[in-house]
């Protein structure tokens, strides 16, 4: 009886609907430093960045986007969020109808603008996401 038990835990397990799950920290410490060896003249601004300070230059703009590019958070054609890898990422419920609209409307492309993720990360910091952002950076 036991293993039929079993048997039928592991269909289960095979058949689930595949859920979203966070983002581990190491995920997005390996994606990190790709980037940055992709883009070596935005160290300078690193420990700026890991303090939640993201100045306006095209380095930490090209590492901003490596990032979010490779943890497939937004649509760098239309500027729209990836909305179920974003909530993901900030370990958002999905059932959290707020939550959920903020990611929605964090675009990544402002009015008339070229695209990039600053923007969209900029619009997660500054709502109130920004604790379950943080939890990425050093010190948190």
């Amino acid at each position: 009886m036991k293993f039929y038990v079993v048997l039928i835990a592991l269909f289960g397990l095979v058949f689930a609907e595949e859920q979203v799950k966070s983002i581990p920290l190491e995920e997005l410490t390996k994606n990190r430093l790709q980037c940055l060896i992709q883009n070596p003249t935005v160290s300078k601004y690193f420990v700026k960045i890991l303090n939640l300070e993201y100045p306006d230059v095209p380095e930490v703009n090209s590492y901003m986007d490596c990032v979010a590019d490779k943890l497939g958070l937004w649509d760098f054609k239309t500027g729209q969020p990836n909305v179920e890898r974003l909530a993901a990422f900030l370990s958002v419920d999905p059932n959290n109808a707020e939550d959920m609209e903020i990611i929605k409307n964090c675009v990544a492309i402002p009015e008339g603008a070229e695209v990039h993720g600053l923007p969209g990360h900029l619009c997660i910091l500054n709502s109130r996401l920004r604790d379950n952002l943080k939890k990425y950076h050093v010190g948190e």
